[in-house]
């Protein structure tokens, strides 16, 4: 069985949702010192802008090569550019990144490492770091800017595929415990760590 190009991924449609979420948060951003802290431990407000860039410039090169050597961004600080210029190059960015993923010419299929991947699965992992971090950008601003409910529930329904034991702690924090009451946006948080 062939895999659908990846252009016509309903997984797409989730990476358009957490770019759309994320440049709300990031629109927030602009007034706000580049050394604010964030729920991210260790890294300031520029530090988490720069590893954005970094996980999205990874993303769009994935769909123009066909591959990448590991969906792992490095854990990039801060270049002191400031965060009015650091949002632009993030905006600019995403609209290279959906481009690149809606066209004709992405892979069905990437390597990631030395292994094979769909492209809906690279494409779910992306919405997720993308969401989860402007969150994390939303929080550090002191926006209410919750996930929406929906958004949630369908990164969670991928979360067993992305989010494991050995992925901690160094792309997530260790999970906090949530109530059987939790919300959708409650449990997606907990799971990569984050307190709501």
């Amino acid at each position: 069985m062939s895999a659908a190009p990846a252009g016509t991924l309903p997984e797409l449609a989730l990476l358009e949702r957490a770019v759309g979420y994320t440049r709300v948060a990031l629109v927030g951003a602009l007034d706000v010192p580049g050394d604010r802290p964030t729920p991210c431990a260790g890294w300031t407000l520029d530090d988490l802008l720069a590893h954005m860039n970094a996980s999205l410039q990874t993303l769009d090169q994935a769909a123009l090569v066909g591959g990448i050597a590991l969906f792992d961004p490095p854990a990039t600080h801060g270049n002191g550019t400031g965060v009015p210029d650091q949002v632009r190059r993030l905006t600019t960015r995403a609209c290279s990144l959906l481009d690149s993923w809606l066209g004709r010419d992405a892979p069905a299929i990437f390597r990631v490492g030395g292994s094979e991947l769909q492209a809906g699965l690279l494409a779910s992992a992306g919405a997720l770091e993308i969401t989860v971090h402007g969150w994390d950008v939303a929080r550090a601003c002191g926006l209410h800017h919750p996930i929406p409910r929906a958004l949630a529930e369908d990164l969670l329904s991928y979360a067993p595929l992305l989010v494991s034991d050995a992925d901690r702690p160094h792309r997530f924090g260790p999970p906090v415990p949530t109530g059987a009451d939790a919300t959708p946006v409650e449990e997606l948080l907990g799971l990569v760590g984050r307190r709501p």
